[in-house]
């Protein structure tokens, strides 16, 4: 420790703990906010971030550790107003929201080397690109274009196939003329060879950076590095792009906007696509949010006046138009091995006709379980509350939470019975079902199992061209962004699950589902059809969704939800907390409530700690608290007010715990 001169600068340090404060640090001259420097914590070297000056402690009086050393990177002044709301507004300590955002590559303790890295810029294509938008299109890309100088919140509704992307590349042309960059952000699952490839092909002077899960902690640096320079005109990437510095950002998209995968629900629990609106707020420019199946938030702030609704009511190939959509009546027609004979007809029919069917059924492995006829035991995972799925190809059961595998026993591990069955159908399942059927077709099979490689995408694309594939079997990942103009057909298994699901949002996720499995169908000069085997043809749910009557059924769900004061009628928070035993955890919990409930503000309802849906989860017990109110601000109030209490708490038990925000998992 070194007594500190007079003149010596003491810094206010942000370090990756989950604690919500910073640190003292001293150095010898000013540094700029947000600059990177490393420090000793705890015994440790340790990369930290310049915050402020600490005006709070008496220099003469205190002996605080030296910075060790300082690296040349600075966090850009727009990541930092992004951070301080994003940490403001989630409550999540600032040094965790600071080590979220940055590149991996700048959490390391050294300087960075980026030579011999590979460019993350998209590759050109020489192809000509010359496409005309479309009487619907031109009146909306006419419109936003007047807006391009102001924040402009526009949500673009348009149906499968309606040429929401080709709208985009359009606005996104105008905005480079003006020598302004572009922030593209889309589900993963949605950043098909497809759409990459139109980026490419239309922006093939343009340097274009791809910001993936999969891009190496080098490649996303360089990407960050070139956003924030200005050399990359385009960044495209899922939704940890939001916190990517741009020189001159001139206009954000958000594809898919309804996608829950742009909501984290793990440590920095924040949503993207709200960040990306706020972040357009304060730079002033337009955001797009876009989707066939906008979500109800969006089209709440859209009734409310805040945002603005365009609409794509045709699709956009001439002649193509929705496929119709049929309800096989599982009470009324069999099934043998899942399928009734109205699908395997329809699948058979499209052989014939040499064209493309896909099969839709959001489950992958074998079967979602593994059980004993004799005694009842079931494949139940070991380390979460959950059974372990099946997997034929590997031969293993694999809990799809925590990855934990083990080998498929061959007697029950209680009664020793060799009776063991595999209940209920996956992705393997079907496709093997569908081989016996049509033994001499070309099948594929597109779940996480077979799509983990880079490649994999592109493949199934160049045989898809070369059609060497006739059927294609598997989960959401089919649902979004796939552009298969010899796609006629499209059957939807075990479809109910989500009906009577406890998530007051279950019926708004199928429905977005099924909506865009079934757009994949009919988008070029085929017709297409649409076969979904339920039981229960009668449910509303259903009855909107063959009628392509989406705005009937966000009006039904708004009611319901007005109704029984769900959001967007209403906000809430939540408090989790996990350890090893579920009582301390609950009993933890419980003392947060009583916490709480001494903090007067009013609009509040806090309802009683209670295990989560997933009791157990990574050998960790779960217990949470839902906290509700009509207005957002009182629910800061609240944890404004509880945290420095919290800080003071002192738990009997190893207990960690997390707020969330406009939580997901409820």
């Amino acid at each position: 420790m070194t007594t500190i001169p007079i003149n010596t600068q003491v810094l206010s340090i942000a370090l990756d703990v989950p604690l919500y404060q910073t640190f003292s640090y001293i150095h010898d001259v000013p540094l700029a906010h947000g600059q990177r420097v490393l420090v000793e914590f705890r015994h440790k070297k340790v990369v930290g971030f310049v915050w402020n000056e600490d005006k709070t402690i008496l220099p003469d009086k205190l002996s605080l550790k030296p910075i060790l050393e300082v690296y040349p990177e600075i966090i850009p002044d727009d990541i930092i107003s992004l951070i301080k709301f994003c940490a403001d507004y989630y409550h999540y300590p600032l040094g965790g929201v600071i080590f979220n955002a940055i590149p991996k590559i700048l959490k390391q303790a050294k300087l960075v080397n980026l030579k011999n890295t590979r460019s993350v810029v998209a590759s050109s294509c020489r192809q000509i690109y010359d496409k005309q938008l479309n009487y619907e299109q031109k009146i909306i890309f006419d419109d936003i274009c007047q807006h391009f100088t102001h924040f402009f919140p526009a949500i673009i509704y348009g149906i499968t196939g309606s040429g929401k992307t080709e709208l985009y590349l359009q606005l996104i042309t105008e905005v480079l003329k003006q020598d302004k960059q572009v922030l593209v952000l889309v589900p993963e699952i949605n950043l098909t060879p497809q759409m990459l490839e139109r980026f490419n092909t239309k922006f093939k002077d343009k340097m274009i950076a791809i910001l993936t899960s999969h891009a190496t902690p080098r490649a996303r640096y360089l990407g960050y590095q070139s956003s924030g320079n200005g050399s990359a005109n385009i960044i495209i990437g899922t939704r940890l792009s939001v916190f990517t510095p741009f020189k001159s950002l001139g206009l954000i998209i958000v594809d898919e906007e309804h996608d829950q995968s742009f909501k984290q629900n793990d440590n920095l629990r924040y949503h993207a696509r709200d960040l990306a609106i706020w972040r357009a707020s304060q730079i002033g420019i337009p955001i797009i949010l876009g989707s066939a199946t906008p979500s109800l938030e969006s089209l709440y702030n859209y009734k409310q006046g805040r945002y603005h609704l365009y609409k794509l009511n045709k699709r956009a190939v001439t002649n193509a138009i929705l496929p119709k959509i049929e309800l096989v009546d599982l009470n009324f027609y069999q099934a043998n091995k899942g399928l009734t004979q109205i699908v395997v007809d329809a699948l058979k029919l499209r052989l014939e006709r040499k064209e493309l069917s896909m099969i839709f059924i959001n489950r992958r492995g074998y079967s979602p379980v593994l059980s004993c006829n004799e005694c009842g035991w079931v494949s139940q995972c070991k380390q979460c509350s959950t059974t372990m799925v099946y997997h034929l190809v590997n031969t293993h059961l694999k809990c799809h939470h925590c990855s934990y595998t083990v080998a498929i026993p061959k007697k029950c591990p209680t009664c020793k019975s060799q009776n063991l069955q595999a209940l209920g159908d996956g992705t393997q399942k079907v496709e093997t079902i569908i081989g016996e059927l049509f033994p001499y077709s070309k099948i594929e099979r597109i779940d996480q199992d077979t799509t983990s490689t880079k490649s994999a995408w592109q493949d199934l694309y160049t045989k898809i061209h070369n059609h060497e594939i006739d059927i294609l079997i598997g989960t959401q990942m089919l649902a979004k962004g796939h552009d298969f103009h010899n796609l006629t057909l499209v059957v939807g298994l075990n479809i109910d699950s989500g009906l009577y699901s406890y998530d007051f949002r279950a019926s708004e996720l199928l429905f977005t589902q099924l909506t865009q499995v079934a757009g994949r169908s009919g988008r070029g000069d085929k017709k297409g059809q649409v076969l979904l085997q339920t039981k229960y043809p009668g449910h509303e749910l259903y009855q909107y969704l063959v009628a392509h009557d989406f705005s009937g059924f966000i009006n039904y769900l708004m009611t319901q939800r007005k109704s029984l004061f769900l959001p967007p009628y209403t906000h809430y928070a939540m408090l989790r907390a996990s350890g090893k035993n579920i009582l301390q955890v609950i009993d933890y919990l419980q003392s947060v409530v009583l916490l709480m409930q001494k903090i007067t503000i009013p609009g509040i309802t806090i309802y009683p700690a209670v295990p989560s849906v997933i009791r157990r989860l990574k050998n960790k017990e779960r217990a949470q608290v839902l906290i509700q109110s009509v207005e957002r601000r009182q629910l800061h109030m609240l944890f404004d007010r509880l945290i420095p209490l919290l800080k003071q708490m002192k738990p009997k038990y190893a207990i960690t715990f997390s707020i969330d925000i406009d939580p997901y998992e409820i």
